[in-house]
Order: C-alpha cells, then sequence, then structure tokens
C-alpha cells in the first residue's frame, strides 16, 4: 500500500506569529505598582490552581488568572506572586515545590535559577518558604496586603497568621482594572496575530461549508487552521449556529447539520500570548446569500461599519454610538417592511431591543470581556482600548412573543413579514477594533462584504 500523504507545512503566517514579541510584563508591573499610595505596600497575587476532571481523570486544560498573567506572564498553575512598591522592591514569585517522586508522571521542575531567567522576577522561594519570601517584600506585622478581589485567600502558612496583616481587597482590583483598559503597543500587537489567524481560521471554514456539514465540523476546521498557526488555545467555546440556531446567542451546542439556504452565525477567537480575538462572521452554508437572509446581512452590516467609523477617543460608547447602532438598526428594519413607525419612536418603545438584546460591544483584552473600570463595557472611549463591535439582528422566538402581546411595541411590529423572516435566524458581525486618537484600527481581517464572502466560498 502507498503510503499517507504527508501534512501540509504551516501556513507562512505562523512563522512569523513565533517572532512576535509578547506582552511586556516588567511594563505592566511598573504602571500598577506606581498607582500605590504607599512607597513600602505589598501585594499578594496567586495564580490559578489545576482543576481535575470529574475528579480522578486527569487534569482539564488550565488557563492563568488574567491579572496574573497580566503582571508576571507565568502560564502554570499554583503560583504566586509578592510585589513591594518602592523604586527597590523586588518582584518575588513563590514557586509551588513538585515532590520528586512527580518528576516520573511531569517532567522536572525548573530549578529556581532557570524561573527567575525565564520570568524576570528578582527572587524565587518555594511555596513551603514564605517567610522567606514575606522577609523580601518587608512584610511587617499589622501591615496591610493588597489582594486582587475579597475571594483571595492568603496562603495557610502560619507565618501569616503570626503576622496578622491587614487585607485591602478593593484598590489593587481597581488599579488593575484600569491598566489592562489601555493596551501597550505590544499588547495591542499580542491582539492582531490573534486577529490574523483566527481571520483565517473563520475564512478556512466558509471553504469547508456545504449543505449537510454538521455545525461541529466547521468548529473543528476552526480549531485546527488556528492551531496550525501557533494558537494553541481559543478565547472561549465555539458558537456554531446554523438556522434557527442563530438565533441562540450563546449557542454551544454545535450539532446540528447545516441545510439549506441556512445561515450560519460563528463566534470563534483564538488566543496569542493570552490575548484573545473575539470574531463573529455569519455566512450561507450554501456559499450565496438567498434573497431574505442577505437583506438582513446588509442591515447589520451597514449598522456595524456606521459605528465603526465614529470609534475613536472621546467618543461615548453607550450614549452616543450604542444609541445610534440602535436607531440605525431599527430604520433598517422599517426600510425592510418588518417594523413600522418612527424610528425614534420605536426605539424609545423597546423595539431595539427585541431585534439586538445585547450592548453593541466590550473590551477585549486578557478576557473575551476584558476588565475596565466601568465594567466589560465602556463609557467613553481612550486611545489604547480594543473594543469589539458586534451589532446583529435576531428573531428570537422568546422576545417576539411577548412583544406581539404588549401593546407597547405591538404597534411597531409587522407581524406577517416579521413571520416569514424568522428562518433567517439571526446575523452578527464582529470586529475588533483598537481605539486611537485620530479613529478606528481595525485588527480583524476577516472578509465581511456579501460579495467577498461569496467569491470565498466559490473557492
Amino acid at each position: 500500500a502507498s503510503s499517507p500523504p504527508a501534512p501540509p507545512p504551516p501556513p507562512a503566517a505562523a512563522a512569523s506569529l513565533h517572532h512576535t514579541p509578547g506582552p511586556d510584563y516588567a511594563k505592566h508591573r511598573a504602571r500598577v505598582l506606581s498607582q500605590f499610595p504607599d512607597a513600602d505596600a505589598v501585594v499578594y497575587l496567586p495564580a490559578g490552581t489545576e482543576q481535575t476532571r470529574n475528579g480522578t481523570e486527569g487534569h482539564a486544560k488550565f488557563r492563568q488568572e488574567p491579572n496574573f498573567l497580566y503582571l508576571t506572564g507565568v502560564t502554570d498553575p499554583g503560583y504566586a506572586a509578592l510585589f513591594g512598591t518602592g523604586a527597590d522592591a523586588p518582584f518575588v514569585l513563590v514557586a509551588p515545590r513538585q515532590p520528586p517522586a512527580m518528576d516520573v508522571w511531569c517532567g522536572k521542575q525548573a530549578s529556581a535559577d532557570e524561573l527567575r531567567r525565564l520570568t524576570g522576577a528578582d527572587i524565587v522561594y518555594y511555596d513551603d518558604e514564605w517567610d522567606k519570601a514575606l522577609d523580601a517584600v518587608g512584610v511587617m506585622e499589622g501591615q496591610t496586603i493588597y489582594t486582587p478581589g475579597p475571594k483571595t485567600k492568603l496562603p495557610k502558612d502560619p507565618i501569616f497568621a503570626l503576622l496578622d496583616p491587614v487585607i485591602d481587597s478593593e484598590h489593587l482590583a481597581a488599579v488593575l482594572a484600569k491598566s489592562r483598559a489601555i493596551k501597550t503597543p505590544r499588547e495591542i500587537e499580542c491582539l492582531r496575530r490573534a486577529n490574523q489567524a483566527s481571520s483565517a481560521a473563520h475564512e478556512a471554514m466558509w471553504r469547508a461549508s456545504h449543505p449537510g456539514v454538521y455545525e461541529y465540523e466547521l468548529e473543528a476546521v476552526f480549531v485546527g487552521e488556528t492551531m496550525r498557526r501557533g494558537l494553541k488555545h481559543l478565547g472561549y467555546p465555539c458558537i456554531v449556529g446554523a438556522g434557527r440556531n442563530a438565533a441562540t446567542i450563546h449557542y454551544e451546542k454545535n450539532d446540528k447539520m447545516c441545510v439549506g439556504d441556512d445561515l450560519v452565525l460563528v463566534d470563534a477567537g483564538a488566543e496569542w500570548c493570552g490575548y484573545t480575538a473575539d470574531i463573529t462572521r455569519t455566512f450561507p452554508c450554501n456559499g450565496v446569500f438567498e434573497a431574505k437572509r442577505r437583506d438582513i446581512y446588509q442591515a447589520v452590516l451597514h449598522v456595524q461599519n456606521a459605528a465603526i467609523a465614529e470609534m475613536r477617543a472621546g467618543a461615548q460608547w453607550r450614549s452616543d454610538l450604542g444609541e445610534q447602532a440602535k436607531l440605525n438598526t431599527v430604520q433598517a428594519l422599517i426600510d425592510l417592511g418588518l417594523v413600522r413607525g418612527n424610528a425614534e419612536d420605536a426605539v424609545e418603545a423597546g423595539v431595539a431591543n427585541i431585534f439586538m438584546p445585547h450592548a453593541l460591544g466590550h473590551l477585549l483584552g486578557l478576557q473575551v470581556h476584558d476588565v475596565g473600570p466601568e465594567g466589560p463595557v465602556p463609557g467613553e472611549l481612550e486611545a489604547g482600548m480594543v473594543v469589539t463591535c458586534e451589532p446583529g439582528i435576531y428573531f428570537v422566538d422568546g422576545l417576539l412573543g411577548p412583544a406581539f402581546e404588549d401593546p407597547v411595541t405591538a404597534e411597531f411590529l409587522v407581524r406577517d413579514v416579521i413571520d416569514r423572516f424568522r428562518e433567517v435566524g439571526g446575523v452578527r458581525i464582529e470586529d475588533n477594533v483598537t481605539i486611537t486618537e485620530d479613529g478606528p484600527d481595525n485588527l480583524t481581517t476577516c472578509a465581511k462584504t456579501v460579495e467577498d464572502i461569496e467569491a470565498i466560498m466559490r473557492g
């Protein structure tokens, strides 16, 4: 028998990805620690802990706690870090000490010197040396230790009971949220690389699509293509919803066969150095947009293009861009005959929320819904923020049913036309945009016009 063909070489993009500089963790530390009022403050930050699968069946795939990753770059579980805020205060990394018997199963643990070289820590101790670690940052009895939140527990080592520190669980969380909301140039490049690879994987899904393909087969294409490009982790579970499944905003079953004129809504992104893309595209499973589906798609694309054009520093995300997107969405529905009356009146009555029941977008970074001073949805846009822009139009039975019965909204809804459009399911288009003083820098390179999508699907 002939030998199987050799696997294809990795895409050229993969080689360039591996030369992309990662985040500057020392700069992150300096930015955060400079925002403490005391020159002798002490910060304690734990890594995430490894979780077993069903208790005994190995470990679930680990993802580092984002704040710990932001300040240290360490991707393994079980670590902790101590930081002083003085000019010469050290970064002390505390590593879990691996029993020698575990070397057989897990490989040999890196030495303290190796960990110091790999992480940039000034000092490395192990988790049975907490007295030395605390002494290195000058912790005194009764001193305040800053932690990232009220759920953070100090280690059970008896030295902490002896020191009896005061715990502040608010200031560090606020400082981290403010710092992480404004990306450094190297963080933006990480997000750009994640977008490049994820965009290519979306387009690969279109080429693999045909009536009879299952949603999970398209998901497999996305995962495989991003891994071939050097991105080993997804930022969140893939959403692959065909037909009516696209009307479920966070649909994750991914088990339906795509048929006929179905639109397939795919919300999927992969990570580079922990920074995730968050891209949504909606495409026809058979390669050609049917008329009703094309109309809804073009309406959403118009809303998105208008919103992205206004994404610049100083713009009010919720009150200006978000409200204008609602108005534009309702006007498009009026133009298509699904809604009647005046667009402003319909928005005031809540009609926009029936068809787009989510915000226009959110901050993006080490988390798909990243942190900021006002939460994941920003207020005023600032230079250095990376924000998703993701308008949509959905035909959700659980929203339409009550709206038809509510006299306030029912007068705006053209029920017979809406019922003809229900089979569309839903359309969402989502890009990832860096905010600058001069306007938007769209990191997402995936095609999105009807003509370009159909051309790619034709091959």
